[in-house]
C-alpha cells in the first residue's frame, strides 16, 4: 500500500482531534501537550494532593448516581486500563474460582447475571453504553469500563465496581502486590496506586458534562453520528458496505476492501504521525472503528472521511 507523505496531506483532512478510533487505546505522552482540554499531564498536578481525598469522595458520589450503582457495591478507579486490572484479576484465586474475568461485552445483548442460579457475573463494558444502563451494575459481582469513550477523557484509569459478596470474596485473598483488589479495597495500604488528581479532575469533568447532558439522550446522539458517518462515506470503493454499529458500542465499524495487512499499514501510518489513533479492531482485521462518542466533534468525523478518502486513492 502506498500512502502519500504527510506534507501532501490538505489541512483540511486532518482532524483537529486525533482519539476518534473507537478502541480504548492511550495516547504517547509526547502527544498530551496538544490535548490540553483533556489531557490529564497537562495540568501537572502530582498524586497525593491536599485535598484530594474529599474531592474523590464526591467524585465517586456522582459518578455512582450517574451509573446507578447500588449502595452496597463498591466502586473504585484504578490507574491502569482494563486489559491489565483482568490481567490481575486473572491470578486471584476468589476470582477465577467464580469465573469473574471482566471480558469485553459486545452485541445488543443486555450483559446479566451467570446462566445458573446462584452463579456469579462479570463483565468489561468499555467502549459501550451499557454502564448508563439502570439496574445493569446492580446485576454484576464484577464490572469494568475505561471511561474514556463514554465520557470523552483520555484513557489510562478504569472503573471497577464489585457486589458485597465480591468485596467480601477480594478481602480473602493473600497478598497479591499494589494492585490486588484486597489492596485497591483498602485505599490507605502502603503502595496502594492511585489515579493522579489530574486525572481525577478530568473525570470529575467527563462525569459532570455527561450527567447535565441528560445520559438518556447518549444513544440518540450515537445514533445521529452514526447517520453523518454514513452520508460522509456512502459511495467510497474502498467499503465493502455501509457502516454499522454492534449493539450499544460507542463506535461504529467501516467495513473495508483492503487486507489485514493494509490495514495494519494504514492504522500504523496514522498513529506514528499522531494523526489518529484507535481505528484498529483486533476482531475485525480488514475494518476499521470510528468513535461515535464525544470524544470527537462531527467536524472531526466528516475530517476522518476525508483523510481516508486522499490515504486510500479516493478520487472525489
Amino acid at each position: 500500500m502506498n500512502l502519500v507523505e504527510l506534507y501532501d496531506i490538505p489541512d483540511a483532512v486532518l482532524p483537529r482531534e486525533p482519539r476518534l478510533g473507537g478502541s480504548c487505546v492511550a495516547v504517547p505522552a509526547d502527544r498530551l501537550a496538544s490535548l490540553a482540554r483533556s489531557g490529564p499531564a497537562v495540568l501537572g498536578l502530582r498524586p497525593g494532593l491536599a485535598g484530594t481525598d474529599g474531592f474523590t469522595a464526591s467524585l465517586l458520589k456522582e459518578l455512582r448516581a450517574l451509573v446507578h450503582l447500588p449502595d452496597g457495591h463498591s466502586c473504585l478507579l484504578v490507574p491502569v486500563v482494563p486489559q491489565t486490572l483482568a490481567g490481575q484479576l486473572g491470578r486471584e484465586k476468589w476470582a477465577t474460582a467464580h469465573d469473574v474475568v471482566p471480558r469485553p461485552v459486545a452485541g445488543a445483548a443486555r450483559p446479566s447475571g451467570a446462566g445458573e442460579p446462584g452463579g456469579w457475573s462479570a463483565a468489561d463494558l468499555t467502549a459501550s453504553s451499557w454502564p448508563l444502563a439502570e439496574g445493569l451494575l446492580a446485576e454484576l459481582d464484577v464490572a469494568a469500563f475505561c471511561p474514556g469513550a463514554l465520557l470523552g477523557v483520555v484513557p489510562g484509569t478504569t472503573v471497577l465496581t464489585l457486589s458485597p459478596r465480591a468485596a467480601a470474596a477480594a478481602r480473602t485473598e493473600e497478598d497479591s502486590g499494589p494492585f490486588g483488589i484486597r489492596a485497591l479495597l483498602d485505599a490507605d495500604g502502603p503502595g496502594t496506586p492511585r489515579p493522579s488528581a489530574s486525572d481525577l479532575m478530568m473525570l470529575a469533568h467527563g462525569v459532570r458534562a455527561l450527567a447535565e447532558s441528560h445520559p438518556e439522550r447518549l444513544e440518540d446522539e450515537v445514533g445521529a453520528r452514526l447517520a453523518l458517518v454514513r452520508a460522509h462515506t456512502a459511495g467510497r470503493s474502498w467499503l465493502t458496505g455501509p457502516p454499522y454499529r454492534r449493539g450499544r458500542d460507542l463506535a461504529c465499524v467501516l467495513p473495508t476492501t483492503l487486507s489485514p495487512a493494509a490495514v495494519r499499514e494504514l492504522v500504523q501510518f496514522l498513529e506514528s504521525r499522531a494523526l489518529v489513533y484507535g481505528l484498529a479492531d483486533q476482531d475485525l482485521p480488514t475494518a476499521l472503528r470510528v468513535g461515535l462518542g464525544r470524544t470527537c466533534g462531527d467536524d472531526d468525523l466528516v475530517r476522518l472521511t476525508g483523510l481516508l478518502d486522499v490515504l486510500l486513492k479516493e478520487i472525489r
